[in-house]
């Protein structure tokens, strides 16, 4: 169902704490809140495709999966690094 659109509107409503700091990041930027909306939406997006570029450059298919669970934390956060030596 894939449809291109030049514009699209869409009414959504905001209320208690992401209101008001809506409110306050548009007065900072002296923007509307539509307009700092519009700013945070597209610096997400672009934030995602360079994510998805980097998942895609990494991508290797013979490469095993790890569960979470079945990975020693404690024993990896508490080596010592390069940065340590």
């Amino acid at each position: 169902m894939a449809q291109s659109q030049k514009k699209l509107n869409i009414n959504v409503s905001f209320e208690g704490e992401f209101a008001q700091y809506l409110t306050e990041v548009a007065q900072a930027w002296n923007k509307t809140i539509p307009e700092v909306l519009v700013c945070l939406v597209k610096e997400e997006f672009e934030a995602e495709k360079e994510m998805a570029e980097i998942i895609k450059e990494r991508d290797m298919p013979e490469a095993k999966t790890v569960r979470n669970e079945d990975i020693d934390w404690d024993k990896i956060l508490s080596a010592k690094t390069i940065k340590d030596e």
